[in-house]
């Protein structure tokens, strides 16, 4: 009977952090959903805007929200196989940065950040 009142603490504090974790991630999935549900630029068009400027071979499409921002991340290999990363405001559509991916799959960021005039 000692054993069982041993087991019973950690099951019930294990169970509290649980319902805890959930409970914080939901949280924070929502708050994500508020900044990518503004998105109105559809992912074609997103494509398309990041394409004129850096032509090549999609890889990859992400829409994240960056500071309540919908962003659009297109990574696109080009011909000569330098793969960049490139962020598009899913709002207004405007290329926001594009970052060179290194082999060793560091970036290095170019300049192509939003002016703030």
């Amino acid at each position: 009977m000692k054993g069982f009142n041993y087991m019973i603490f950690p099951m019930l504090a294990g169970g509290i952090l649980l319902t805890w974790g959930l409970a914080l991630s939901s949280e924070g999935a929502h708050t994500q959903e508020t900044g990518v549900a503004t998105a109105t630029l559809t992912l074609e068009e997103a494509i398309a805007t990041a394409k004129t400027k850096f032509p090549g071979q999609v890889l990859e499409t992400e829409l994240e929200n960056e500071d309540g921002q919908a962003v659009y991340e297109i990574e696109i290999a080009s011909t000569n196989g330098v793969v960049t990363e490139i962020k598009v405001d899913a709002q207004t559509g405007e290329l926001l940065s594009s970052d060179i991916e290194d082999h060793d799959d560091t970036e290095q960021e170019k300049s192509e950040e939003k002016d703030k005039d």
